[in-house]
C-alpha cells in the first residue's frame, strides 16, 4: 500500500487506489501493444489460435508466392473486437419488445515481462427505446475485466478485476464470490480482486481480498449498513481421477435483503466453511459442493435475526462425442428454523421452508458434422415454486461470426417468492460478431 499512496496521494481511499494503480497499468499494456504490436511484443497465438486457417483455400500448384511460406497477420491483431446485437421478445404480450441493445467490447491481452501478463476488456452498450433499460439508461460503459498477473517460481499473484470461480458446479453453494446478473441472465459480474496462488506438487494453495465487494440492490431502496472487506482462502489437492477442496472466507450477500420492519436493506457478512469434490468416471463427472454459512440474515415476524445454513449441491456430467447432459440437485437448509421466518416479495413477505431443493437438467448436442448446435434445460426452484424450461440454437457461421436463438417459458406458484416470474415468456435473437 506504500506503493499505492505514493501514486495516488495520501488523501485518496484504499479502493480508489487500488484502481488507479490498475487503470495505469492497463492503459500502458494497452498503448505498449499498439506501439509494439508488429514486433511480436504480444503473443498472438493466445488471441488468434487459427490466425492460419485460411490458406487451405489457395492451391498447392499457385505460383503466385513462389516457395516461401506466406505469413499474413491481421490488421490490428492485438486488438479484440466484438460486435453483439440482441432482441428479446414477449410472445405474451403481442411479441413486445423488452430487450433491443447493441454491445461494443474492446480488449487486448499479452505479455507485460518475462513473469507478466495483462487482459483488458471495455464494453459499452447502447439501449434503443424499446429495451426496458432505455426507461433509466440509454448508454452504458463498464470495465468487464482488467487485470495484471505475475508468476514467479511456485507462486502466481493477479490484481484487478476479473472473476473467482469457487467451488465444483457453477451458480452453486460454493459459487457466490461474484454476483450474477440475475435469475433469467446469470453471467457472472466481475470485482476487484487482490488474489495469490501457491501451487505444490499435488495441491495448492489460494487467497483473495475484496477491500469494495459489489452488493446488487433495488434502486428503490437505500443500503442501510457500511461496505465490508471480503476475503477467503482455498486449499486443493489433486489425485487421480479427482479433486477435492476446502474453502474459509468472509463474504457479504450478493444480494442486499430488505428487512420487513423498518423498510431497509442491508447486506451484512457471513461466514462460509466449504467442501468441493469431483470424481471421473469413464464418461461421468460426479462433482460436489458443501457449504456451512453462518450469521446469515434473515426476516421473522417483527425481527430481523441472523441463522446458519447449509446448503449442498450434487451434479452429474456425462459426455458422449458432442453430446452433453448434466442433472443436477441443490438444497438449502435453514439450521436455526422458526414457523414465523419470513421471505421477502415485491408486494411484503411470504412463508419460508426449512428446507429449499432445487432441480436441474440440461442436455446439448451438435446436428451431426454440421456448424449448428443446440440445447434444452429444464429447472424446477424451490420447492416447485417456479418451473423454467428453456431451449436453444446456436449457429456458428464462420470464425467471426455466430447467431444464437432461444426461447424460455416460466411457471410459479401465486402468493410465493418468486410468483412475479408466473407465466414469464422470452423470445431471444442474438448475432455476434468476433475479431
Amino acid at each position: 500500500y506504500e506503493i499505492l499512496s505514493g501514486l495516488v496521494g495520501s488523501e485518496m481511499c484504499i479502493r480508489d487506489r487500488f484502481k488507479k494503480v490498475i487503470f495505469y497499468l492497463i492503459v500502458g499494456l494497452l498503448l505498449n501493444s499498439a506501439v509494439y504490436s508488429e514486433d511480436s511484443f504480444f503473443d498472438d497465438e493466445v488471441i488468434f489460435e487459427d490466425s492460419d486457417e485460411g490458406f487451405d483455400e489457395w492451391s498447392d500448384d499457385s505460383d503466385i508466392f513462389g516457395e516461401d511460406e506466406l505469413e499474413i497477420e491481421k490488421p490490428f491483431s492485438w486488438l479484440d473486437l466484438g460486435v453483439s446485437q440482441k432482441w428479446g421478445f414477449n410472445p405474451a404480450s403481442d411479441y413486445t419488445t423488452s430487450m433491443e441493445r447493441t454491445e461494443l467490447k474492446l480488449g487486448t491481452s499479452g505479455s507485460i515481462s518475462d513473469s507478466g501478463y495483462g487482459e483488458i476488456e471495455i464494453k459499452a452498450t447502447k439501449y434503443w427505446p424499446s429495451d426496458s433499460n432505455y426507461a433509466t439508461e440509454s448508454s452504458d460503459v463498464e470495465v468487464e475485466k482488467a487485470f495484471v498477473q505475475f508468476s514467479f517460481d511456485d507462486w502466481s499473484t493477479k490484481l484487478g478485476r476479473h472473476t473467482i470461480g469457487w467451488g465444483e458446479l457453477e451458480g452453486g453453494a460454493l459459487d457466490v464470490i461474484n454476483p450474477s446478473g440475475g435469475l433469467t441472465d446469470p453471467s457472472m459480474i466481475s470485482q476487484w480482486f487482490l488474489s495469490a496462488t501457491r501451487y505444490f506438487d499435488s495441491s495448492d494453495l489460494s487467497f483473495f481480498y475484496n477491500t469494495n465487494p459489489r452488493v446488487i440492490k433495488s434502486t428503490l431502496f437505500t443500503l442501510k449498513n457500511k461496505s465490508y472487506d471480503e476475503f477467503g482462502v482455498r486449499y486443493g489437492m489433486s489425485a487421480e481421477g479427482g479433486d477435492t477442496a476446502i474453502y474459509l472466507a468472509q463474504l457479504v450477500p450478493n444480494n442486499a435483503l430488505i428487512n420487513l420492519s423498518d423498510g431497509l436493506v442491508y447486506a451484512t457478512p457471513y461466514h462460509l466453511l466449504g467442501f468441493g469434490m469431483n470424481k471421473a468416471f469413464d464418461d461421468y463427472l460426479l462433482k460436489f459442493d458443501l457449504a456451512y454459512k453462518q450469521n446469515l440474515q434473515h426476516n421473522r415476524l417483527g425481527q430481523f435475526v441472523k441463522t446458519n445454513r447449509i446448503d449442498w449441491d450434487l451434479a452429474f456430467d456425462i459426455q458422449k462425442n458432442d453430446r452433453t447432459i448434466v442433472l443436477s440437485i441443490n438444497s438449502q437448509y435453514l439450521l436455526d428454523f422458526n414457523n414465523d421466518y419470513l421471505t421477502p416479495t415485491t408486494t411484503g413477505g411470504v412463508s419460508t421452508d426449512r428446507n429449499n431443493m432445487t432441480y436441474m437438467s440440461r442436455i446439448s448436442d451438435k446436428f451431426g458434422d454440421s456448424d449448428w448446435s443446440w440445447n434444452a434445460s429444464h429447472s424446477i426452484l424451490s420447492n416447485n415454486d417456479l418451473s423454467m424450461s428453456s431451449a436453444g440454437i446456436d449457429w456458428d457461421i464462420n470464425d467471426n461470426w455466430k447467431a444464437s436463438f432461444g426461447a424460455l417459458y416460466a411457471d410459479a406458484k401465486p402468493d410465493r417468492a418468486l410468483s412475479i416470474f408466473d407465466e414469464y415468456q422470452r423470445v431471444s435473437l442474438e448475432v455476434n460478431f468476433q475479431y
